[in-house]
């Protein structure tokens, strides 16, 4: 009884390796080349890589910094179709006087840097009895933005001395919160 046990242990451990001879033979394409001889040949093995692209359907912004005022300006726009299924080197050889801040498939960042001051700058002025409103200009100059219907006479006189001067605003929103403060 015991040498039936021992070969059928036996029988068992040597199927077990004949299974496992056939599956690295099949594995290996019939090569006849054991698995850990193969692991010792080649110890890295190249991979596929493909260059990441701009989908038909990414979203597209341009990001404009202004170094005099520090603002930026962040600009959704339609993606132009000639970036459509370009690689990060080719964006930036297409617009080299952007600098390409995000990129993947699905979005585009270019973001340039303008030694200048933003276009979101007024002043509010009291002139004629009436408020009008100017546009800072690049070279710190005023132009004429609109005039209101708003009457320096219903004023309390910390308005006035403020409006003679000057009051700057940044961006449209608090343009039109200060307009309603004095209406």
């Amino acid at each position: 009884m015991k040498r039936v046990i021992f070969y059928g242990i036996l029988i068992f451990i040597f199927s077990i390796l004949v299974g496992y001879y056939f599956s690295v033979l099949w594995k290996n394409g019939g090569s006849g080349i054991a698995y850990e001889e193969q692991k010792n040949e080649t110890d890295v093995e190249e991979t596929g890589w493909e260059e990441e692209k701009v989908s038909y359907n990414a979203s597209f912004a341009l990001k404009k910094y202004y170094n005099e005022c520090g603002h930026f300006k962040f600009q959704y726009s339609e993606l132009p179709i000639e970036l459509v299924n370009l690689s990060r080197e080719e964006v930036e050889e297409a617009y080299p006087d952007w600098d390409v801040e995000e990129f993947s498939s699905n979005n585009v960042v270019l973001s340039q840097k303008i030694n200048n001051v933003c276009d979101e700058h007024y002043v509010l002025k009291l002139v004629d009895d009436s408020i009008d409103i100017y546009h800072v200009g690049a070279s710190g100059e005023l132009e004429l933005y609109k005039s209101t219907d708003i009457s320096g006479d219903y004023l309390t006189s910390t308005d006035v001395s403020n409006l003679e001067s000057g009051i700057y605003v940044y961006g449209m929103g608090n343009l039109n919160s200060a307009i309603e403060d004095f209406e």
